[in-house]
């Protein structure tokens, strides 16, 4: 294992959001100084795709912030390993 695959380990799954989604919110992040790490999914034989955010745990409270100004209360769906009880995803 390198130290890259090491360093996000310790990185939580805040979710999976489409190009533009995550575009808005990678942004807002990097205004912030929140560190996170991106990994590209492709969905099926189509071209859908998403992009999966993994944010530092000891910034959790301000990335949920930043999460509910631009989508509301809702994660982006249940593979988020955000809540303490799922981090171990």
């Amino acid at each position: 294992m390198n130290s890259e695959e090491s360093a996000d380990e310790d990185f939580i799954l805040l979710g999976g959001y489409s190009p533009h989604e995550a575009a808005r919110l990678l942004e807002r992040f990097t205004q912030s100084g929140i560190p996170f790490r991106t990994r590209r999914k492709t969905m099926g034989y189509d071209l859908t795709s998403a992009i999966l955010v993994s944010i530092d745990p000891a910034r959790a409270g301000e990335a949920a912030e930043i999460h509910r100004d631009l989508f509301g209360d809702a994660l982006p769906n249940y593979d988020s390993s955000f809540f303490r009880a799922h981090r171990n995803i």
